[in-house]
C-alpha cells in the first residue's frame, strides 16, 4: 500500500493522441455484497451510478441515514488524475467537451486542501496502518489527458437501445474498457498504485456492460428497457484504479442542468461522484454503509441548493472561479448530503532557525496551530530532498544550497487539514 502526499498545483496538462493494442483480460467477478471486514466485496464495481431509466424527470432519490463505517482497507492520502478520451474511427467527441473535462480537473487540482467545494467532505474519512489513523487528504493534481483513436475491439455485448431511443454503435464488456486502459498505460510507462486513478470517457452510441449477459441485470450503461448505471469505479487487480464514465448527456444520466453549456456538464457530475468514492473506498474494502452504499452512491442524483446562475443553468459549486453542478456527498458528521466541508477548519505556521542556514547543518522547525473545535492534531513535513517528518518540531539538514521549499500538512481530530508553505534560502 503506498501513501502518497504530494504537491497541490495543478501541473500543465498534456494531451496526446495516442494508438494503442489491446490485450485480453480476466472476466469480471460476480455483484458485490458487503462484509465487515477488510476483504473487498466480492463484486468488482463500484460506485455504480445508478441511471434513471427512460424517466428523465425521475425524484432526487434521498440519502439512507445510516452512517458509512470503516471496513479496514485504504483510502487515497493524495490523488494523481489521468483522463483517457477513448475516441474510435467514425466516433466523435467536441474538442470543448474534452476542455471542460481537462478545465474540471484542473479546478480540483487548483482548489486542492480548500473547504468551498464538495471533495473537502471526503476528509473526514480516514485508514488504519500499523495502528495509525491517517485521513483522506483533498490533495489532487491533474497529470495528463490522452486522446486514444485505436479502433474498436469487436462487440463484447449486444446492442441494445439507450435511454434517448436511439440504439447503440457498439457494446464493450468491462474487460475491454480494462483492455483499453492497460493498453495506454503501458505504452506511455505510466504509474499506477492506490494515489493514481484513470478516468475513461467514451462518445456517443458507444454502449457498455459488465459483461456480455449483464443487460437485464442492469448492469450495462443506461439502457431505455431496463434499470442500468451512468459510471463506476473499479482496478484492475488491485493496482490500476479506473473510472467508467461513458456519453452522460442522456435523459437516464443527466443531472438536469448544464451551466456551461456543454455536453460535458453532464459527464462531469458522475465524474465527481467516482472521484470521492474513490477518495474514501479506492479497492471496495474501506468506507461503505450497511447496503454496500460508498459516499457518492448515498448521494446520487441528491444536488441541494443552487449557488447561483449562468445563461445556461444552475450551478452549486464554484472551483477555482468555475460554475459547476455536482451531486452532494455523504457527511458522517453532518449526518447528510452535503456540498462542502463547513466545519471549524485548522489554522497553522511554522517557523524556522536559522533563517538562512547554511548547507549540511540542522535547521529547527516549529509548528503553531489553533482550531476551534480541536486540540489535537498530526503533522506531514515534507521537504523538497523526499524526507518526510510527522514531529510538530522535527530537525532537517539540506545537503545542497539554494531555496527550497518546505510543506507542512497539519490535520486535527476530525480530519480537517491546512497546508502551508515556505521557502528557506540554503547558502
Amino acid at each position: 500500500m503506498r501513501r502518497l502526499v504530494g504537491g497541490i498545483v495543478a501541473s500543465a496538462v498534456l494531451l496526446v493522441v495516442v494508438s494503442t493494442t489491446t490485450s485480453a483480460l480476466a472476466r469480471p467477478q460476480h455483484a458485490r455484497a458487503p462484509v465487515a471486514t477488510a476483504t473487498p466485496r466480492a463484486g468488482r464495481f463500484l460506485g455504480v451510478v445508478r441511471s434513471r431509466g427512460h424517466v428523465a424527470a425521475a425524484a432526487a432519490r434521498p440519502a439512507a441515514a445510516t452512517p458509512l463505517t470503516y471496513h479496514g482497507g485504504p483510502v487515497q492520502h493524495s490523488s494523481r488524475v489521468y483522463a483517457i478520451f477513448w475516441i474510435p474511427p467514425s466516433y466523435s467527441l467536441p474538442a470543448s467537451y474534452r476542455t471542460l473535462v481537462t478545465r474540471y480537473f484542473n479546478d480540483v487540482a487548483h482548489d486542492s486542501f480548500r473547504t468551498s467545494n464538495v471533495y473537502a467532505s471526503d476528509t473526514q474519512y480516514f485508514d488504519v496502518a500499523h495502528g495509525v489513523k491517517q485521513f483522506v487528504s483533498y490533495s489532487t493534481t491533474f497529470r495528463a489527458a490522452f486522446v486514444d483513436k485505436h479502433p474498436l475491439p469487436d462487440d463484447g455485448c449486444a446492442n441494445y437501445l439507450l435511454g434517448d431511443h436511439s440504439t447503440s454503435r457498439a457494446c464493450l464488456t468491462d474487460a475491454q474498457l480494462r483492455s483499453e486502459i492497460k493498453s495506454v498505460v503501458a505504452a506511455h510507462h505510466l504509474p499506477s498504485g492506490l494515489g493514481v486513478e484513470y478516468f475513461l470517457f467514451t462518445p456517443q452510441g458507444l454502449a457498455s456492460c459488465f459483461d456480455a449477459t449483464a443487460l437485464a441485470e442492469g448492469g450495462c450503461y443506461d439502457p431505455f428497457s431496463f434499470d442500468g448505471y451512468c459510471a463506476y469505479h473499479s482496478s484492475i487487480s488491485g493496482a490500476v484504479l479506473y473510472a467508467n464514465m461513458p456519453f452522460a448527456a442522456l435523459p437516464g444520466c443527466s443531472p438536469g442542468e448544464s451551466p456551461n453549456n456543454n455536453d460535458a456538464d453532464a459527464v462531469l457530475n458522475v465524474t465527481s461522484h467516482e472521484h470521492n468514492e474513490t477518495m474514501t473506498d479506492p479497492l471496495g474494502n474501506a468506507w461503505f454503509d450497511d447496503a454496500g452504499n460508498e459516499n457518492g452512491d448515498k448521494c446520487a442524483f441528491v444536488f441541494g441548493a443552487a449557488l447561483g446562475s449562468t445563461a445556461d443553468g444552475r450551478f452549486n459549486q464554484r472551483i477555482n472561479g468555475h460554475p459547476y453542478w455536482l451531486q452532494e456527498e455523504w457527511s458522517n458528521r453532518r449526518k447528510g448530503c452535503v456540498q462542502r466541508n463547513t466545519f471549524p477548519q485548522p489554522t497553522a505556521s511554522f517557523t524556522f532557525s536559522p533563517a538562512q542556514p547554511a548547507r549540511g547543518t540542522n535547521v529547527q522547525f516549529s509548528a503553531t496551530v489553533h482550531d476551534a473545535d480541536d486540540t489535537v492534531f498530526t503533522y506531514r513535513w515534507t521537504f523538497p530532498d523526499g524526507a518526510v517528518s510527522t514531529a510538530a518540531q522535527p530537525v532537517h539538514a539540506f545537503a545542497t544550497a539554494g531555496s527550497k521549499r518546505v510543506a507542512l500538512v497539519v490535520f486535527d481530530a476530525h480530519g480537517d487539514q491546512v497546508r502551508v508553505t515556505q521557502t528557506v534560502e540554503v547558502s
